[in-house]
């Protein structure tokens, strides 16, 4: 008797495995095509992947040459940030600190570990939520005006008007000259406890060492 899911179970078989195959296609220099491929002459083949490497090699070269460019361009805006935190008025500067806060990461509230800001008005930063099992991360942005400290899912929510897409809170100098706690909370993105306060001013002649 004909066994039907015995042949249907041959044929996936069949399936997965020429897709397999076929997933696992060699591949040539100069993304030529194994049809022309076997069509050229040792010397032909030769001097393709002698063009590769030389291809491989520059890109190799750009990547590292813009990876130093970008290391290059961190330690500067780090260095312009920490100038300007020393060189900051009095209700220029805020300390604040996330806490008993949850992340939406990876699709799910994640619990996270508290975040620590150092923010200087019209300076905005990159930082990192990293959940309590430090397993998963997502960056946020953050930034103070003067009144009021925002953190976004992306450097363009930073400085535009969408609501849905950052957490904010807002406050007079005077209650930042005392502290002010907040609870922060947006769908699919964060929530959580921001306390924040103003970084006092060192005396005339004096630097300013915050600990």
């Amino acid at each position: 008797m004909l066994n039907i899911n015995s042949i249907t179970f041959k044929l996936v078989c069949l399936v997965l495995l020429l897709g397999g195959l076929s997933g696992c296609a060699a591949r040539y220099p100069l993304g030529i095509p194994e049809e022309q491929w076997v069509l050229l002459t040792p010397q032909q083949q030769l001097d393709a992947r002698s063009q590769q490497a030389t291809l491989d090699q520059a890109s190799q070269a750009r990547r590292e040459a813009e990876a130093r460019a970008r290391e290059a361009e961190a330690i500067k805006q780090a260095a312009e940030l920490e100038q300007r935190r020393r060189d900051a008025g009095y209700g220029e500067r805020v300390q604040c600190i996330l806490e008993s806060a949850e992340g939406y990461i990876r699709g799910r509230w994640q619990p996270v570990h508290p975040l620590a800001m150092d923010l200087v008005s019209g300076y905005p930063v990159e930082l990192t939520l990293s959940d309590t099992r430090s397993r998963y991360q997502q960056d946020v942005y953050a930034g103070f005006d003067g009144q009021v400290v925002r953190l976004c899912r992306s450097p363009r929510a930073l400085h535009g008007s969408a609501t849905n897409e950052c957490v904010e809170m807002a406050a007079t100098r005077q209650q930042l000259q005392r502290g002010v706690s907040h609870h922060l909370e947006q769908e699919r993105f964060l929530r959580g406890s921001l306390y924040c306060d103003l970084v006092p001013q060192a005396p005339p002649g004096r630097r300013l060492i915050i600990r």
